[in-house]
């Protein structure tokens, strides 16, 4: 009590009779560390809380940004996804007018799970006019054969498939063999030939239609090596298939039955 009556009264005199007013500025200096050791933990507490929301206004925005990024990125992957198919399909459309015979047109739905074969499912069926033996066409070559057909969807028989056999000539020279494939989708063979026949890297290889199956002058591959093995009756003919057998969605079916109709 007796400091706060002190107090009072040092007050009353300061305001009445200005006795302190030579010192007060000394005053004050010993003050203001007082004032700044009072003021500053709220300082404190007030600058952390503005940090901290700054922080998580960053944060978040980062995150939709991110977002944001992720559905960009994934409309031009649907856009280039779309761009492809589109100059897939002007292709086939190009091979269609280049085809002398009658074709359906058909889209890949499914594919063969079994490692050891290579077919795909297509929607055409015997309903839209497809049967056992047809042939199948993509834009760049042959794909393939039809093995089995249901109402509305067909199981193709690719090429590449070890089982599968096609009798093809030789662009450049006309010599004939068989292509059989061997299980590879990046890899034929050419059956039977002679170290004499005249053949190398680049040559092109077309049906020659003895199958009655497959029409004459398709493109179905090109030579990519040709090894003379010493002690062998026959050379290893290599062939890369020119169809894209793993990334054909589209293909054409050719319909020679409607040319025997006729």
């Amino acid at each position: 009590m007796l400091l706060v009556a002190l107090s009072v009264l040092i007050i009353l005199l300061d305001v009445r009779t200005k006795v302190f007013a030579p010192v007060r500025p000394y005053l004050s200096w010993l003050v203001t560390p007082i004032q700044l050791l009072v003021t500053t933990p709220r300082k404190i507490v007030v600058w952390t809380g503005e940090h901290l929301e700054s922080r998580e206004d960053l944060v978040a925005q980062n995150q939709a940004l991110n977002a944001e990024i992720l559905v960009l990125q994934s409309q031009l992957q649907r856009l280039n996804s779309l761009k492809a198919e589109n100059v897939r399909l002007r292709e086939l459309l190009d091979a269609s007018q280049r085809v002398d015979e009658k074709v359906v047109m058909a889209e890949v739905i499914g594919y063969d799970q079994n490692a050891y074969s290579h077919k795909i499912l297509i929607d055409k069926g015997f309903s839209n006019g497809a049967y056992v033996g047809q042939a199948v066409l993509g834009a760049t070559g042959v794909l393939g054969q039809v093995v089995e057909t249901a109402a509305y969807s067909s199981r193709v028989l690719l090429i590449a498939d070890a089982s599968h056999f096609v009798p093809v000539q030789l662009a450049r020279t006309g010599f004939r063999s068989i292509l059989r494939g061997t299980g590879d989708l990046k890899r034929l063979e050419l059956m039977s030939v002679p170290h004499t026949t005249d053949i190398k890297k680049g040559d092109i290889l077309n049906t020659s239609g003895l199958d009655k199956r497959f029409p004459q002058g398709y493109p179905v591959g090109v030579v990519k090596s040709v090894t003379h093995v010493p002690g062998k009756p026959y050379a290893d003919v290599v062939v890369v298939p020119l169809a894209q057998l793993a990334r054909s969605r589209h293909v054409m079916l050719i319909d020679r039955q409607a040319e025997s109709k006729e």
